[in-house]
């Protein structure tokens, strides 16, 4: 019986590395190595004991990476020594949403890493239909960087960029730089992104964004860009109720405010601004298989090498994590199988 290290969550602020078994594999099932796998927004709730559906014990990661060792499939064109990225969602294929082409805000949708074992171990059994096959050449680093990139991909999406001159990004972590970086690719000549903290303003320079305070510096520049009329297309990523009161002060009439952020709890929106000037709110939740393959193409045209800020040996975990809960880190992975 072969064994492995995995890392853990063993109960609130319990999160550690453990040898346990590496799966066997059934029908239509492969044996991934993990390579890279991130850590999430979502992974503070889980070790904290304030996820509604993550119950210990569970082996963390959704934002995997690896190479399959060991394939079980007669329709597959995937095989063994392939490099792929995991699309972690788990649907029902049964309620309206499903069975309506859209499966990723399926009713009772969950994920690896989070309702069952995810990645953040040396070797992860998954289904086939979970995996896509990566370029050779990307890195494990950026590779693991496939799925939140998918969010962002799906966010853009929500909203049409036909001539939009003017967008603002909330939030310059993960999912805030990589909605800015894909808007700005999408050909939108300004694009602005904003937060409170100093250093995430700097990484947002550092890939090629303009970066600057959120608050009223922000608002003095979307004015001046804009005739005084505000952002065309507005995409909130912080999820912070300060973002949810000032997004609605910096949209034109009939812009498009775009919702990425989670928010913990209902928080104060500006109805009467949404109101006079007839701004569409939409949400946006993960990513669509498609937008995970418009993913794996963008990857290597994106300057997403910055994004990594830490990377961890599995042993680390319980490190890595005190680390990322610190909020000085952007995007921390943990590397199982070595860098």
């Amino acid at each position: 019986m072969k064994t492995m290290l995995a890392a853990r969550y063993l109960g609130p602020n319990r999160v550690q590395a453990e040898e346990t078994v590496v799966p066997e594999l059934g029908e239509e099932e492969a044996l991934v190595e993990v390579e890279a796998c991130g850590f999430c927004g979502s992974d503070i709730n889980i070790v904290a004991g304030t996820h509604p559906r993550a119950k210990a014990p569970l082996t963390l990661g959704h934002e995997i990476t690896g190479t399959i060792t060991e394939i079980r499939s007669s329709a597959s064109s995937l095989r063994a020594s392939d490099k792929v990225a995991v699309f972690p969602l788990i649907t029902c294929g049964q309620c309206h949403a499903c069975t309506h082409g859209n499966s990723h805000v399926c009713r009772q949708l969950r994920l690896y890493g989070i309702d069952l074992d995810g990645g953040m171990a040396q070797f992860v059994r998954l289904p086939v239909s979970s995996l896509l096959r990566l370029p050779a050449e990307l890195s494990a680093r950026i590779g693991a960087l496939v799925e939140p990139l998918a969010v962002a991909v799906h966010g853009v999406g929500r909203a049409s960029l036909e001539d939009v001159n003017l967008a603002v990004v909330l939030g310059a972590g993960p999912i805030g730089l990589l909605t800015a970086l894909v808007v700005q690719e999408s050909g939108v000549p300004n694009v602005v992104i904003s937060d409170v903290n100093p250093a995430r303003r700097s990484l947002a320079q550092k890939v090629g964004l303009n970066a600057v305070e959120a608050g009223e510096e922000l608002r003095r520049l979307v004015m001046k860009s804009s005739n005084n009329d505000g952002a065309d297309v507005l995409f909130e990523c912080a999820g912070h109720p300060s973002t949810a009161i000032e997004m609605t002060a910096h949209v034109r009439s009939r812009g498009v405010i775009v919702n990425l952020g989670v928010f913990k709890q209902p928080v104060p929106v500006d109805m009467q601004a949404i109101n006079f000037k007839e701004i569409e709110v939409r949400g946006s939740r993960v990513y669509a298989r498609r937008d995970f393959e418009i993913a794996i193409d963008l990857a290597s045209a994106l300057p997403l090498d910055h994004i990594v800020t830490h990377a961890y040996p599995l042993q680390d975990v319980e490190a890595a994590f005190e680390q990322f809960r610190s909020g000085q880190v952007c995007k921390a992975l943990i590397l199982p199988n070595g860098d």
